[in-house]
């Protein structure tokens, strides 16, 4: 948002979405504090992605 309006670099939006991810993870994770499951999977270069299974992606 403060890319598009002239202000700043957009550094702190992309943070803000980091750390939005991770309590997401958080939440979504916490029932099992052995598994090694990852329901929001990073994809390098492109974003974030759901795993509903929680299995690792190819």
């Amino acid at each position: 948002m403060e890319l598009a309006l002239g202000k700043g670099n957009g550094e702190s939006l992309d943070r803000s979405i980091d750390v939005h991810i991770s309590r997401l993870r958080k939440a979504l994770e916490s029932g099992d504090s052995d598994s090694q499951l990852r329901y929001i999977q990073t994809v390098w270069g492109y974003g974030y992605v759901f795993v509903p299974d929680g299995s690792p992606r190819e």
